[in-house]
């Protein structure tokens, strides 16, 4: 009985031995039924009274371990740290002073051609150091006795290192996506023209880009959980992309003047003449690509302070005040004379309520927000480039792009009046003004009804063509006259002269009965 227990021993030990020094015969696929164990002739047997003392095999869960030592085996790195000889909190304090020269290094985010650096600690990026001393410490010191005796074997021979594992705080890391990643989204930028020392040239356009969060966020995690070790790291984004409109081949077609307009506003014309700069300015330089549409109105607006407008008269209600904006109308008719020279589509066009006094009737075009706007299509098979210019009470509005009819062709506008309604007067009193005092408080506007008609010549031939009808209401001249009296003989016939809208009447009863 004591053999056969001895002879299974020996094997195992054996069988060990074979696995420590990696003697394994791979072609070796099948185990022989009973393994031939050799003895040497100075083995002693012990005899049956020693049965209970005989030694046992170690699988690292006996209580015949190796034994463990206090420190760190000697040629143990935890990454590039030397842990060798440290106890537990010596190790936790030199894992914790390297992590904290980790964390200092750049993780670079890229997004297409742009990118932005955020150090690994600002990134939620930790390590738990203790846990790591623990893990050195039980190198070559813990598990089965396989895996102890491989360890100890290898730092005999070379250093052994072990691999810092990272925690990330998703919290961290999403806010320092969201201030150093998040900017680097862009619109896209189309190919474009400007105006350099008198000629057109064209400029590259740039595509946009949108970071997809929730893909970035798990990409990153898994980079500095399971990727990165130290240094700079760098990690490409999820994203889409958007690609610019237009290219070199379709903006170079641009080169000829399709249709112009100018209008004068007065040098002096103050809010109103810095609205109509501003919104020359939000036109100047717009491009539209074959079959696209602009709206005049979703263009300049809103009109605010900070959008750069100026309070200045604008028509409302049939009478003249003063509005954010006021002038701008100016811009969009001088803009419709260009089109109008150009041949484009016309898609949306209103008139004033009332006439004005730069163009010709029905050669304007009207916009207020949220009510009407002037809107065009580039109803060509190339771009149209969009130049616009005021300054000095000048406006001037060109439209460039690749010229498509025929030579001998030409085109003549005319504003024909149907109809004129003339102004007349209308009073109103007013109780706290002096007895008899006037005050104009509106101007008065003629009212017309007018066709814009086009006619076009071409191989000796002409058409003409109503383009609009438009109509222009007449408003008064508007006076304030003032009832302020204790003459009741006198406030009945003030009133009855401001019922009338009769100025001459208004000043005899101001002569007949002088102010009490």
């Amino acid at each position: 009985m004591i053999r056969k227990r001895l002879t299974g021993l020996v094997g195992g030990i054996l069988l060990l031995c074979s696995l420590s020094t990696g003697v394994w015969a791979e072609e070796q696929e099948e185990q022989p039924e009973e393994p031939e164990i050799l003895y040497a002739e100075e083995t002693v047997l012990p005899d049956e009274g020693e049965a209970g003392k005989l030694p046992v095999l170690d699988t690292g869960s006996s209580g015949n371990d190796i034994p463990v030592q206090e420190t760190v085996l000697d040629n143990v790195y935890m990454e590039s740290v030397n842990l060798s000889g440290m106890n537990r909190q010596e190790a936790a304090e030199a894992i914790e002073k390297r992590m904290q020269e980790i964390t200092g290094y750049q993780i670079l985010f890229r997004m297409d051609d742009v990118s932005t650096g955020v150090t690994a600690k600002d990134l939620g990026v930790s390590c738990e150091s203790e846990k790591m001393a623990d893990k050195a410490l039980g190198a070559g010191q813990t598990g089965n006795v396989v895996s102890r005796f491989r360890i100890r074997k290898d730092t005999e021979k070379e250093p052994v290192h072990l691999e810092m594992e990272y925690q990330v705080d998703q919290e961290t890391l999403k806010a320092a996506m969201t201030e150093y990643c998040v900017p680097m989204n862009r619109e896209p930028i189309d190919y474009h023209l400007e105006r350099k020392d008198g000629e057109l040239e064209m400029v590259h356009g740039q595509r946009g880009i949108e970071m997809d969060m929730e893909k970035s966020l798990e990409k990153a995690t898994d980079y500095l959980s399971h990727v990165w070790k130290d240094g700079v790291g760098e990690i490409q984004l999820e994203a889409s992309y958007e690609e610019p409109k237009g290219s070199f081949e379709e903006l170079s077609k641009v080169k000829d003047v399709l249709g112009s307009g100018k209008t004068q506003y007065g040098s002096d014309a103050g809010g109103r003449g810095a609205n109509v700069i501003n919104a020359s300015n939000f036109l100047n330089g717009t491009i539209l690509y074959p079959g696209e549409t602009l709206s005049f109105t979703e263009l300049i607006t809103p009109f605010t302070e900070e959008n750069g407008y100026e309070a200045a008269a604008s028509y409302a209600n049939g009478a003249t005040v003063d509005s954010l904006g006021g002038g701008v109308c100016q811009v969009s008719t001088t803009f419709y004379l260009a089109v109008l020279e150009a041949e484009l589509e016309v898609v949306e066009r209103h008139s004033h309520s009332m006439i004005v006094r730069y163009v010709e009737p029905a050669m304007d075009a009207a916009i207020a927000e949220g009510s009407k706007d002037f809107i065009i299509r580039n109803n060509l098979e190339a771009p149209i480039y969009i130049e616009s210019y005021a300054g000095g009470g000048n406006l001037g509005i060109s439209i460039y792009g690749q010229e498509y009819r025929p030579e001998g062709r030409s085109v003549r506008y005319e504003s024909e009046i149907l109809s004129t309604t003339e102004p007349n007067i209308v009073l109103v009193p007013d109780y706290e003004m002096a007895y008899g005092a006037v005050e104009q408080v509106q101007s008065a506007h003629t009212g017309y009804n007018a066709i814009l008609w086009k006619t076009v010549t071409e191989n000796g031939k002409s058409d003409r063509i109503e383009i609009n009808n438009s109509t222009y209401n007449m408003s008064p001249t508007k006076y304030r006259v003032g009832t302020k009296s204790t003459n009741p003989d006198g406030i009945a016939a003030m009133n009855q002269a401001i019922m009338e809208n009769d100025l001459d009447q208004v000043n005899r009863a101001r002569n007949n009965y002088p102010s009490y």
